[in-house]
This record gives structure tokens, C-alpha cells and sequence, in this order.
């Protein structure tokens, strides 16, 4: 299950396993020309976890592959101790996560909860569910989305990747829905098996109503968490300030995530955007 699994890799991926514990990583080009081994495509981490010897094989097993560049993302559990390989670079980004306790619950701020109850009173409803169909309203917000940023969103390998997630018992769609039944925010989420659950994929459409079906699609997403077993809900993390701050008002803290990346000395200067984008840290570490 989650993002070493076969529904998640597909094809194009490798799935290294030690000691019961698996990680996902894919194959490909950069520019259709500079060989990359990566963690997947839209997975937030490879999916470490285990003890130091068990994460050290398994990155060992990653960092070994043949391709001329490297980025991998080791995720909230990687061993403080573990070291990257000589003259790969080791940055610390970041996700957001929420921890169920008996008494705060998920701690979601007060303003979150008065948008999401008066979405559900006078401009909506909000559903959860595991059907299929539903993933084709997460896909579509989730285009508009990026489209409306000015941001690459792979639409063709995301429809199919989508499509075999659909299928998953480990995933779940929220759909809020206004007052005609049209969807105009979606969310699709990820259980893993560390009693996680992943914020993996989300959009809303532009209207008054979007911030509040918003905060009322991952309210719901968190209850259908607990309900589930999970005690860790992540929102996954973003450079984007505005974006983290909405993430910071659902009781989520910033939480540290290690990415390793390799590439040959001349990388950086024939291709500055995209090393900036491979390297720049969190503001929060």
C-alpha cells in the first residue's frame, strides 16, 4: 500500500525491499535526455521507515542505481543518523502534520471549523466515499487547480495514476458539493501503513464558496482519518507561504523531511531552475 505499491509505480517503478519495510522509487529522463532515478511522481516521500539498518539498505538500494541524477525525498521518518553519500546533497524540507490526542483531537483552529460548519449549513454538502467515479471530480479540480497557478500538471499520467488509486482500499475522495450538486472542491487522500493519512491530492473551483468547502472537504477528510485508525494526518508540504499558513490553521506544525540529491558538478549552471527547485530548503529549518 501508499506510494512503494504497484497501484502507485506502475511500470515505471522499483520497489526495494528489507527487513519488511519497502520504499518506491521511479526511472526516468530529465528532458527526455539526463537518466533520473526520483521518489514517484506526486508521492510525497519514498516511504521509509524502519530502524537505521533497514533504512540504510534501502537507501543504499536507491542511491545505487545507475542513472545520472538523483533526488529522493526520505520522508518524516527517516533516521536522524543516516548519512547521504559522499558529495550528494542533504536538504531539509518540510510537510505539515496534525496528531490526534484524546483531548485537543486534531486541534483544528476555531476559524477553520466555523467556514467548514457554515458550508454544511447554508451552501453544501460534503461527501466521503471510495467510489470510483469520484476520483474523475479529484482529477479534474486538481487540473484546474494548477492550470489556474501556471503549474506543469501532467494531466495524461495523472488521469491514469488517479484511476488505479480509485481502485485502492487505501484511499479514500471527499467531494463537497454547493447547492446545484456541482463539485467545486475535492480532495483525494492516501492511508498509510504507519497509521498516516496523506493529503495527496486536492483543488476547488474559483467562487465565494471555495475556501470554505475547502476547509470543510479536509475536516472531513480528518474524521474519515480517525475513523480509519490514523493518529497522523498529513497535509504534505508547500513553498508556497499562503498555502502553508491554510495548512498552520488545521493544527498541523511543521515537521522535517530530508531530501538527498546528486547530479554531475555542470548540472547546476546548465540547469539553475531546476536545481533551485530540486534544493531550496524550508524556511522553517
Amino acid at each position: 500500500m501508499g506510494f512503494a505499491s504497484k497501484a502507485w509505480l506502475n511500470d515505471e517503478g522499483h520497489t526495494f525491499s528489507s527487513s519488511g519495510c519497502s520504499v518506491g522509487v521511479t526511472r526516468t529522463t530529465l528532458k527526455g535526455l539526463l537518466s533520473l532515478t526520483c521518489t514517484p511522481p506526486w508521492a510525497l516521500h519514498m516511504g521509509l521507515q524502519g530502524d537505521l539498518n533497514t533504512q540504510q539498505d534501502l537507501v543504499s538500494s536507491c542511491a545505487g542505481m545507475s542513472t545520472m541524477l538523483h533526488v529522493l525525498d526520505l520522508g518524516p521518518r527517516a533516521h536522524e543518523s543516516l548519512q547521504a553519500p559522499h558529495g550528494w546533497q542533504d536538504i531539509t524540507r518540510h510537510t505539515r502534520q496534525s496528531t490526534w490526542s484524546e483531548d485537543k483531537g486534531w486541534g483544528v483552529g476555531k476559524s477553520r471549523q466555523k467556514q467548514s460548519a457554515r458550508f454544511l449549513r447554508d451552501e453544501g454538502t460534503v461527501t466521503v466515499t471510495e467510489h470510483p467515479e469520484a476520483w474523475q471530480d479529484v482529477h479534474a479540480l486538481h487540473l484546474a487547480s494548477r492550470t489556474r497557478k501556471g503549474l506543469a500538471h501532467h494531466g495524461t499520467k495523472l488521469s491514469a495514476l488517479l484511476s488505479r488509486l480509485a481502485d485502492q482500499p487505501w484511499t479514500f475522495a471527499v467531494l463537497a458539493l454547493n447547492q446545484k450538486g456541482e463539485c467545486v472542491a475535492s480532495g483525494g487522500f492516501v492511508v498509510l501503513q504507519d497509521q498516516t493519512c496523506v493529503y495527496a491530492f486536492g483543488g476547488q473551483l474559483r467562487s465565494k464558496v471555495s475556501g470554505r468547502a475547502s476547509a470543510a472537504v479536509l475536516l472531513a477528510a480528518m474524521d474519515e482519518a480517525k475513523a480509519r485508525g490514523c493518529t497522523t494526518f498529513d497535509f504534505g508540504g508547500s513553498q508556497d507561504p499562503g498555502v502553508d499558513q491554510f495548512y498552520a490553521e488545521f493544527g498541523s506544525r511543521p515537521v522535517p523531511m530530508r531530501r538527498w540529491v546528486h547530479a554531475p558538478w555542470w548540472f547546476k549552471r546548465c540547469f539553475p531552475q531546476t536545481w533551485s527547485a530540486w534544493t531550496t530548503p524550508s524556511p522553517h529549518f
